[in-house]
């Protein structure tokens, strides 16, 4: 067991039924669920105090459990006690101006927080569970679903309060940049970025909550982000990219009018994101015999309009080209299988013409579907030829 020490800039434990010490925020709407939870503070000077602390002493206690050093003193890992949570959280501090936390926990009790990240502009991408959220200014109340990115910021006293249920595995993703340093550390311009975050980072104050759907390479960098395969200096190079990238993929996107060719001023509702993913669904289901973009449309409630917008937003692309998409890379697994005769794979992947099959899959990876699979072959070969030798 570590030397047993409490952080000094912690709120010191109290009863369930009390607040800590340093808690001076007014219960918000959603606590009255649950009457144990509390709510204790979050803050980057904490986060960042305790790297420093940890730099030097080693393993320290937190409230509700140990915060370990990494990566040299410029991250931590908090592991829970074992009756608040299973799982961790991992701090990062990948530079001036720029951190990361990347959690993966499934609560025992509710855990309540206060968030005071001032004068940080916050980007927080979960990608398994939801987290009830509640500003304290009143602008937002609800839950930060899987698939969906909230960016936040504040100054002065104000706060955001969450809440992670128990027994919901919860996954997500935060990237912290100190707006005064957001220039520096992205490389954008004012004019680049959306008009709420531009006057947050130019003239501070308070900036409300917004969700924004992922996109699909969005996903992919917090995916990136959390499993993460590199150790020492590499991590924090990786981190660093990946976490740019994010910001990059989110700040792009809420920049964007919710509009696009033929679109006019239509927007997507929380709904709409269930009925998209149903459609998505369907195009995987019948690959062999796709729907026309109207047919799609109508099966899952949608417009045209809402189901070209909504693939764009979430898939990075048009509904046509995504199902071309899945199609070769089903066509890609058949083939590589060697079981399957081309000419089935391509009424499968839905081509009435093998010779549209072979134009279609040599135009997405380059040779052949023959080709492919006399390449597929030759590497099982020698992969077995390998095993014997070994």
């Amino acid at each position: 067991m570590p030397p047993r020490r409490t952080d000094p800039c912690l709120p010191t434990a109290c009863p369930a039924t009390d607040r800590p010490a340093t808690d001076r925020t007014p219960t918000p709407r959603h606590a009255a669920a649950d009457p144990a939870a509390f709510f204790r503070e979050r803050s980057m000077q904490e986060m960042l105090h305790s790297i420093a602390c940890e730099a030097t002493d080693g393993a320290m206690r937190a409230y509700d459990g140990w915060r370990h050093p990494m990566l040299a003193g410029s991250a931590f890992r908090h592991d829970y006690d074992a009756d608040v949570a299973r799982g961790s959280w991992e701090f990062y501090r990948l530079g001036p101006g720029l951190c990361v936390v990347v959690a993966d926990i499934v609560a025992i009790a509710a855990i309540a927080r206060t968030h005071r990240m001032q004068d940080q502009l916050v980007l927080s991408a979960v990608i398994e569970g939801e987290i009830v959220i509640d500003d304290a200014w009143g602008a937002t109340s609800g839950r930060i679903a899987h698939g969906h990115c909230t960016w936040y910021g504040m100054q002065g006293d104000a706060e955001l309060h969450t809440i992670y249920e128990p027994g919901c595995p919860l996954k997500w993703v935060s990237v912290f940049i100190d707006r005064r340093e957001l220039f520096a550390v992205t490389g954008l311009d004012a004019d680049d970025l959306p008009g709420p975050i531009r006057d947050f980072v130019l003239r501070g104050g308070n900036l409300a909550p917004r969700s924004v759907p992922l996109s699909h390479a969005a996903s992919l960098a917090v995916a990136r982000i959390k499993d993460c395969p590199y150790q020492g200096g590499y991590r924090r190079t990786f981190l660093r990219a990946k976490a740019l990238e994010l910001a990059c993929e989110v700040l792009f996107a809420s920049a964007q009018p919710q509009e696009g060719e033929g679109l006019g001023a239509v927007s997507l509702a929380e709904a709409d994101y269930d009925k998209l993913e149903r459609a998505m669904q369907l195009i995987r289901d019948h690959l062999e015999e796709p729907f026309g973009i109207g047919e799609l449309a109508a099966r899952v409630g949608l417009t045209r309009q809402k189901l070209q917008l909504g693939f764009r937003v979430l898939h990075g692309d048009t509904v046509a080209r995504v199902r071309d998409r899945l199609r070769m890379e089903c066509a890609l697994q058949l083939v590589r299988e060697g079981a399957t005769p081309m000419i089935d794979i391509a009424f499968e992947t839905g081509y009435e013409h093998p010779a549209s099959f072979t134009r279609a899959f040599k135009a997405a990876y380059g040779v052949s579907p023959m080709r492919m699979r006399r390449m597929a072959q030759d590497a099982g070969l020698i992969e077995r030829l390998a095993g014997r030798r070994r």
